[in-house]
């Protein structure tokens, strides 16, 4: 394709007639890339509902390689851990010669075309010496600010990402901004050509008539974005390489607008705000062309580099190095070793024989791999107490309305959106005692919007810190002193974290008018059968959801339940035993066939993960009759805590057990607790295939009988579900811990909150969006050693494939690589492979 500058950019009338017949004919290809776009940007959660989420949504239709090969191209990124890190974990015995054998074999199997010619006396060659090979750059595709910055060595590309934050964080502002965007209604496009249009920025940077530039596009993006790539003089067929590496430059604000509705279609011209922000960042580019550069230097580009990247018709992906499949290799024997390893621990469990005998309390816990710790320890010491694994929100998709709160919060997975709401209420208050306490509540809330907003103003902030600074010395040194604080009681927040107000002091719960008695009835009767737990009820069943109390820390919600949509697992508990304890819900369950005797009491608890306490609430609901049996289990709660916290001091290089209280206490604390830092397996199974195995918190446990499941709709059920949202939480740890600068968030220190909803690393930038270095790394090793999600599940072959063969995602997952699944049938364990059949695996090469 032959094109001069001139001719790319503009020209004749007549030109540009042809040029516009062109365009019409290529819309319906650049609607389909348009779609493919939208699919591989993967959502981002606000911090207050910050949960993890697979930063490759959209790739598993696609194998692991080929994924990052994809990726590779387009965004400087990397989806396996450097030779260095391999090296290290096999000169510690991470993994042995027989896994990198089996390995390769594996490796071969998945990608036949790229491993004809990988030896594996070569990789251990490397793996054996100091050195890494080098390996050449793999990006082919790259916005034109990037490349003009190569050239030149100037900073383009870093000034219009900081424009664009300014104008984006603007619009989705929160509440932290002291001047709203006027342009809100509109869509982000509009919006952003109004303030361009004005904003004299750019045109100070060097680019000039920018604003004369934007008043010039089409309104509608679509159009833009068409227009835009016919001035650059892209050819079709790399279409979708520069618009991939355009929305790649702001990966952040792309998966932040996904997630607030970026497929959206606003009236104005029925498309989404993400189609508008990658034709705002297309805009920059070609106003660089147009307006900043000399035509003779923008000539010598074109010929040069952008005709090539720009124009090229050779598309077909190169096969990853010699050094790239190596590390391939390396990484699924790393994963072999400790699936190998984890097999031969669950084949030394036995299932016990006995008679089944009444305990004397039942735990439900959260599948979340902390709760492993917490079980462990608790089952150890108190021996008659039985414990369950279940998805935190416990089968409740409800809002949450939390007392002298206002909008709820969605108590829910992200995947599912609430059925009924839920208001925390004052017990014994009357309804116009309620009203005047919720006025109350919303004007200390609002007296303390107005002194923050005297705080931060432009015209107040300076002399508020010289006037009244100095009275905030005292607090200052309390905080950093964590002198007189003591979290257990500190006052309810307006976010619905837990709380000692809903402890039992004072509030109860109540149901809104959508929440019938039949639905009611259904939701327990399903809670019950998911969770296995059907008959032998102990006198006390606890229902304990989990939260973290930290300070200072915009991502406290990712500490939170991620099941509860990043909020505590506390509200869903009490809704739970609510349900559970209702005469009549318990009058329907018995003519379902579940029968709850009369002494058998639910209770709700919170697994307070930041200091491993276990706390009961709701106490002043417990009937007399139970008081004494909870006396006595509160003791082995609190021997089961120290427990864990002697464990897990020893991983947090605490100076005691106590010191993890201080931690979580600490407003200058990066480390409260490492989270779910360290997931590499979810189990699916009956308790007795882990009984008093220490899995070194380390494993998701899901509750799972096969024998009382015939028909497979419960594993049906986790297996698309929390599965699904296990594997989300892996790939964001697996990925920010691989590369923290593409698929993090950096360091934690540098954060700057945006918006009340995102953070910065600095001053500005693009908006981050996994997990902060800090939480994967201890500043001298790290706590997450990155493995795809290993899914081991007691059940039967046939029953697991029909599963897969019904749901397509589930089973990209599991064929392409993201995710290992590994069937536990009888004494045997079967794996599934990329071909869609079952290999056998014994224990010892699992």
């Amino acid at each position: 394709m032959e094109m001069t500058l001139n001719a790319s950019l503009g020209g004749t009338r007549s030109s540009e007639s042809i040029s516009q017949q062109v365009a019409n004919s290529r819309a319906p290809h650049l609607s389909s890339l348009l779609a493919d776009v939208e699919k591989m940007t993967p959502p981002l959660w606000s911090l207050a509902d910050y949960v993890a989420v697979n930063p490759f949504l959209g790739l598993s239709e696609e194998k692991f390689l080929t994924a990052r090969r994809m990726m590779a191209e387009v965004r400087d990124c990397e989806l396996l851990p450097s030779m260095d890190t391999f090296r290290k974990q096999f000169r510690e015995n991470g993994f042995e010669r027989t896994d990198l054998e089996q390995a390769l074999k594996q490796a071969a199997h998945e990608y036949p075309e790229w491993y004809q010619q990988i030896d594996l006396a070569e990789i251990e060659v490397i793996l054996n010496g100091n050195a890494s090979p080098t390996e050449a750059p793999e990006r082919t595709a790259w916005t034109i600010a990037e490349l003009i910055d190569q050239s030149e060595g100037s900073d383009w590309n870093s000034h219009i990402i900081n424009d664009i934050s300014r104008n984006v964080a603007s619009y989705f502002d929160q509440g932290q901004a002291s001047w709203t965007n006027p342009w809100k209604s509109e869509s982000l496009f509009t919006a952003w050509r109004n303030s361009a249009t004005i904003s004299r920025r750019m045109e100070m940077l060097g680019v000039a008539d920018f604003r004369q530039f934007v008043k010039g596009l089409p309104a509608k993006p679509s159009e833009a974005i068409l227009q835009l790539l016919t001035r650059l003089g892209a050819a079709p067929a790399r279409w979708r390489c520069v618009l991939l590496s355009e929305i790649f430059s702001v990966a952040g604000w792309a998966s932040f607008i996904k997630n607030q509705g970026g497929s959206r279609r606003h009236e104005s011209h029925g498309e989404g705000d993400l189609i508008g922000l990658l034709a705002i960042r297309l805009a920059y580019d070609a106003a660089l062309v147009e307006r900043q550069l000399p035509a003779a230097a923008s000539a010598s580009y074109h010929s040069e580099r952008w005709k090539h990247l720009l124009e090229r018709s050779d598309l077909s992906p190169n096969a990853p190095s010699a050094p790239v499949l190596a590390r391939y290799v390396c990484q699924t024997a790393v994963e072999i070793a400790f699936r190998r390893r984890l097999c031969g621990q669950l084949s030394d469990g036995e299932k016990s024989q006995s008679v089944a005998t009444r305990k004397a309390a039942q735990f439900v816990f959260c599948i979340d791999v902390r709760s492993e710790v917490m079980r462990r320890n608790l089952e150890k010491a108190a021996e008659n107490v039985e414990s369950f694994g279940f998805a935190g929100f416990f089968g409740i998709p409800m809002q949450y309305v939390s007392l002298g709160g206002g909008k709820g919060s969605a108590q829910c997975p992200v995947l599912l959106q609430p059925t009924f709401s839920v208001h925390e209420i004052e017990s014994g208050a009357s309804e116009a005692e309620q009203a005047a306490d919720g006025r109350r509540r919303l004007a200390a809330k609002n007296q303390r919007a107005i002194w923050k907003s005297f705080q931060s103003s432009a015209a107040s902030c300076f002399s508020f810190v010289e006037t009244v600074g100095a009275f905030f010395v005292a607090k200052l040194l309390k905080d950093s002193l964590n002198s007189l604080r003591f979290f257990a009681s500190s006052k309810f927040a307006t976010d619905g974290r837990l709380t000692r107000t809903q402890s039992g002091d004072g509030t109860s719960i109540e149901f809104d008018s959508e929440f019938s008695i039949e639905k009611r009835c259904s939701i327990a009767e399903n809670v019950l059968r998911n969770l296995g737990l059907t008959d032998n009820f102990a006198r006390i069943v606890a229902f304990c959801g989990h939260g973290a109390e930290v300070t200072n820390n915009p991502y406290h919600a990712g500490l939170d339940c991620g099941a509860c949509g990043g909020h505590s697992g506390a509200p869903n508990a009490r809704v739970a035993t609510r349900l559970l304890n209702d005469d009549v819900v318990r009058q329907y369950l018995r003519l379902r066939g579940i029968v709850i005797p009369e002494d058998t009491w639910f209770v709700p608890a919170l697994h307070k993960t930041t200091t491993d306490e276990i706390q009961i609430l709701d106490v002043d609901l417990l009937p007399d009759t139970h008081r004494e049996e909870l006396t006595q289990l509160q003791e082995s709660m609190r021997t089961a805590s120290q427990l864990c916290r002697e464990e897990r001091s020893g991983r947090m290089d605490a100076s005691s057990p106590q010191d993890l209280i201080r931690r979580s206490q600490d407003w200058a604390e990066t480390r409260p607790e490492w989270g779910l830092a360290g997931n590499a397996a979810f189990v699916i199974a009956p308790r007795w295939r882990t009984a008093g195995i220490d899995l070194g918190g380390r494993i998701f446990m899901h509750s799972y009988d096969p024998e009382r499941d015939v028909e497979g709709k419960v594993l049906e059920l986790i297996l698309t579900a929390p599965t699904v949202v296990a594997s989300w939480i892996n790939l964001q740890y697996y990925a920010s811990t691989v590369d923290n600068q593409a698929f993090g968030s950096g360091n934690k220190l540098l954060h700057n909150v945006v918006g009340k909803f995102g953070v910065f690393e600095g001053n500005g930038g693009d908006l981050k969006t996994g997990l902060p270095w800090q939480s994967v790394h201890d500043g001298s090793k790290l706590q997450h050693q990155p493995q795809r999600l290993l899914v081991l599940v007691d059940a039967p072959r046939e029953r697991v494939e029909t599963i897969l063969q019904n749901h397509t995602g589930v089973r990209d997952l599991v064929s392409n690589g993201w995710v290992s699944l590994v069937v536990m049938e009888n004494d045997g364990y079967y794996r599934w492979t990329e071909s869609h059949a079952w290999q056998i695996c014994p224990p010892t090469e699992c």
